[in-house]
């Protein structure tokens, strides 16, 4: 994403500044959704092939002409053209934070720190997990340091790489030898190493660990090597130009959006188009004429500051409802993208780079600035993001398990807080007193306005556990808040892990479910009981919204299986009952099934977003319910966010999946918590 021409050593290559503006438009139609550049973050890698090219022709041409290598001055003009935008990027996404942006993205703290550290890459490849991954479409999730990790990895060869060429360089000198061999030989290593990385470490290392892109940079500080060795190239090299170009293009065309040799480790040999354009190049032709044009080589110019500022622009855009995969999202998008870059690049890249400032200079002013974005990122007030637990509202909700047992039956005091109105449907399966009958009463209400009362305060808080996945979490952590501000009312305590269902077997094939399917039978089938004989609580509420409807395989001769197969409707509600049963047969006085609101969810896997597939489960949940009677309630959350307007609204579900802290304190304010204190009262 840099250059390098300081020094004025180098003959300046306008075509080379319009490789990168290729490079960079690649990167930012793939970010703009465009379906037919799925591929198009190769651009990345043909950065990097050309950031080794022009480091590595930079350092062996200084080496060749004084013996040596001036790291001071090297590092210095690094950081005059790569820091004043990054810290400027940085300082403008805080701001952003600071005004209320961002505030669902989690580890956003983290994010910063790391994309200020140049250890982006490693950041993102520790925090990254596949049930993230499921919701990685949702921008108001999405880190809008994500395209950091890239910066990262070139910061990171920046800061090796002349150490090791100069020592490469004097050992051949030594040795009477080129240093092209030794430099072809360490590309090959790191050609090899990356797929193993991706074989043993898994994809997202070989996407994200710097080991497994190296090769594709050294493929360039090879083509420099090799050129450097012999400099005249002969006019035919020009034929290389076109079908390599062609190439990139084709690959970023074709190369999948996820998975493919991108994610396996093969990026180096792609590296070989991005080496072989930089040697046709070399020399004059139609593709280099059309490359140094004046509107290509500017846009190459400002492609660093390009690629910086695009990511989060377009990331705001889409959380305030913009489609940039159409023509006038497109176009918003990338106007005040590029006003946002000519100002960075006029007002404060081009002077500080054409600064004639000697290395300490240099190096005070950044680690000044440096020091201003760190203050800026310890001291900016950062929300907790997705799936990040309020530790503290939990610890202090939790049911104290000092209380004697067996429970004494609740009964309520005279006062009674005001009732609360909200326009709401609901439906509840109410099954007789007695919880050793099978007389079930079914009972439905549906109203325009229904007012959800504060119980009057119960002899004691009222025991609730809740159970389930992600979405439950959140009803969960805001049933705890709600519960701190009302402790005559109710203890809660939150059992859940990403991805758990009550479904808890089969292979989930919609994505790479196996840990959760695994994680999900150890909560239901261990943790919960655990969990109930300790606490005694009075209500369990039980919430699955999203593994539960995936498509499954139980054996290879049925083959996978949707919803809407009987045989997997089946196995749901044999599941679902026995979840219930085991709950019962606990001597637990009332189990609540939520029927989950229906996800409006962009789907990186998009059968998930089929909506009939959720209809069956509440269908299930329904059936359940009522054949189990007694002591088990419905209770229709999906009913109430519909019949109140909320939905499909991104400010309640900013994901078209999870409730909010905000949103889901609400329901529980205005209607879940009433509800389940009045289950548990009678």
């Amino acid at each position: 994403m840099s250059d390098e021409r300081a020094g004025s050593r180098l003959e300046y290559q306008p075509a080379l500044d319009g490789m990168r503006a290729v490079a960079v438009t690649l990167v930012v139609l793939f970010h703009l959704g465009l379906s037919w550049m799925p591929g198009g973050y190769l651009g990345v890698s043909v950065f990097f092939t050309l950031s080794g090219y022009l480091i590595t022709t930079l350092l062996l041409t200084e080496f060749a002409g004084s013996g040596s290598v001036s790291f001071g001055a090297f590092y210095s003009r690094r950081a005059r053209r790569l820091l004043p935008a990054s810290v400027l990027c940085l300082l403008l996404i805080v701001l952003a934070v600071m005004l209320g942006e961002f505030r669902h993205v989690p580890g956003l703290r983290g994010d910063l720190l790391g994309a200020l550290g140049q250890v982006y890459n490693w950041v993102q490849l520790a925090g990254t997990t596949s049930y993230g991954n499921l919701f990685g479409r949702a921008p108001a999730f999405t880190s809008p340091l994500a395209h950091y990790w890239s910066l990262a990895i070139e910061e990171q060869f920046y800061l090796l790489w002349p150490i090791t060429l100069v020592l490469l360089c004097q050992r051949a000198r030594r040795r009477a030898r080129s240093v092209t061999g030794a430099v072809i030989g360490l590309t090959i290593v790191f050609a090899v190493a990356a797929p193993l990385i991706g074989h043993f470490a898994g994809p997202d290392a070989a996407y994200w660990a710097t080991p497994a892109r190296l090769g594709e940079l050294l493929v360039g500080a090879s083509v420099a090597a090799v050129l450097q060795r012999r400099p005249v190239v002969h006019a035919r090299w020009r034929l290389l130009a076109v079908p390599a170009l062609a190439g990139i293009v084709a690959c970023s065309a074709t190369f999948p959006s996820s998975g493919g040799p991108a994610f396996s480790g093969w990026l180096t040999p792609f590296a070989l188009l991005s080496g072989a354009l930089v040697v046709g190049l070399q020399v004059p032709g139609v593709l280099r004429g059309a490359l140094s044009l004046r509107p290509v080589v500017w846009l190459g110019r400002v492609s660093y500051g390009l690629y910086l500022f695009h990511w989060p622009v377009f990331l705001l855009l889409r959380q305030h409802g913009w489609h940039l995969d159409t023509l006038s999202g497109a176009a918003v998008a990338l106007t005040i993208t590029l006003a946002v870059t000519t100002a960075s690049y006029w007002l404060l890249e081009r002077p500080v780079r054409s600064a004639r400032w000697a290395p300490r200079r240099t190096a005070g002013v950044m680690a000044a600035a440096s020091l201003v974005a760190l203050a800026a990122v310890v001291l900016v007030p950062v929300q907790r993001g997705f799936l990040e637990t309020d530790q503290g509202v939990l610890d202090a909700a939790s049911i104290d398990t000092g209380v004697p047992v067996p429970l004494r039956p609740l009964a309520t005091t005279t006062t009674s807080s005001t009732p609360v109105s909200m326009p709401v449907a609901v439906t509840v399966a109410v099954g007789a007193a007695s919880t050793t009958s099978t007389t079930t009463t079914t009972m439905s209400t549906t109203v325009g306005e229904v007012d959800i009362p504060l119980p009057a305060t119960p002899s004691r808080p009222v025991r609730i556990l809740v159970v389930g996945d992600s979405t439950a979490f959140y009803v969960g952590q805001a049933l705890a808040q709600w519960s701190v501000a009302h402790a005559g009312q109710a203890k809660v305590d939150v059992l859940w892990c990403q991805g758990c269902g009550f479904i808890l077997d089969g292979t989930i094939t919609s994505f790479d479910g196996a840990s959760f399917v695994a994680r999900s039978a150890q909560v239901v089938q261990t943790e919960m009981p655990r969990l109930v004989r300790r606490l005694h609580p009075d209500v369990v509420v039980l919430m699955s919204t999203v593994d539960d409807v995936a498509t499954r395989q139980w054996s290879a001769a049925e083959g996978p299986l949707t919803p809407r197969d009987p045989a997997f409707r089946a196995r749901m509600h044999d599941q679902y009952a026995a979840a219930t049963h085991a709950l019962v047969q606990l001597q637990v006085p009332h189990v609540v099934w939520v029927v989950p609101p229906t996800p409006t969810a962009v789907w990186s896997t998009p059968e998930m977003g089929e909506v009939d597939r959720y209809q069956i489960q509440h269908d299930v949940i329904r059936q359940v319910a009522a054949e189990a009677g007694g002591p088990v309630v419905v209770a229709d959350m999906d009913a109430w966010l519909t019949d109140g307007g909320h939905a499909r609204d991104s400010t309640w579900r900013p994901d078209g999946t999870h409730l909010d802290e905000q949103s889901a304190l609400w329901l529980v304010e205005r209607w879940f918590g009433p509800l389940l204190v009045e289950t548990a009262v009678g």
